[in-house]
């Protein structure tokens, strides 16, 4: 579904319009993605259900979760956990985030964040200000569930107490936001900033074009 697409009546319909976080609102300007470099030592042969534990329990950082998988101690935990720590520090929201965020608040929308992430990627939120924007936030780590998973969007209906067909999914993964965000019965829009999809938005500025067309009603 591209902007060119929604009609004026599609607009009228959205209650709700809920983000991804990473590579929609936020850009980590260094990623070594640690969890994953310790998954490889964990599980080299299945990576990725290592990297699927960490989205969905709590860890404190790579040192804690190294204890939860019982890995022998070792020097290499902690030295991930600093680059952990770089990465975060690194974290930046994207120049459109906060005006395309109040921009819908005056429409009279509500405002959703689902974000697969471990828990420590929780942190630039806070730092960053953005938390206290939504309405309703749902990280995979805390509820034990991830995108695609059509249940974690049936949840976030019930904290906006918003049916599916009146929410829109904005991020920047096709399996995990917009095919996920469908399987719900709700609308989605990928936004590829890099411009690589067909289709997708490249910027929240084409979004928030859209709504202005409702407020100006």
């Amino acid at each position: 579904m591209t902007v060119h697409d929604q009609t004026n009546s599609f607009i009228n319909s959205i209650q709700a319009v809920v983000f991804d976080l990473y590579g929609t609102l936020i850009h980590l300007h260094h990623d070594s993605k640690p969890y994953l470099k310790l998954a490889r030592i964990a599980a080299p042969r299945h990576p990725q259900s290592v990297v699927d534990q960490a989205l969905r329990t709590h860890t404190a950082g790579i040192v804690d979760f190294a204890e939860r998988l019982k890995l022998p101690a070792s020097s290499a935990w902690s030295q991930l956990d600093e680059k952990l720590q770089e990465d975060l520090q690194s974290a930046h929201l994207f120049d459109d985030v906060i005006a395309t965020l109040v921009e819908l608040r005056s429409c009279g929308i509500k405002l959703g964040l689902i974000s697969n992430l471990a828990s420590p990627y929780k942190q630039p939120c806070d730092t960053l200000g953005l938390i206290g924007h939504f309405d309703a936030v749902l990280f995979s780590c805390d509820v034990g569930l991830r995108k695609p998973d059509r249940a974690l969007f049936l949840r976030m209906n019930t904290q906006l107490g918003v049916q599916p067909e009146a929410c829109l999914m904005v991020g920047d993964s096709l399996r995990s936001d917009y095919d996920g965000a469908k399987s719900a019965g709700w609308n989605a829009i990928l936004l590829r900033r890099n411009g690589d999809a067909p289709g997708a938005i490249t910027s929240l500025k084409e979004l928030t074009a859209m709504f202005e067309t409702r407020r100006d009603q």
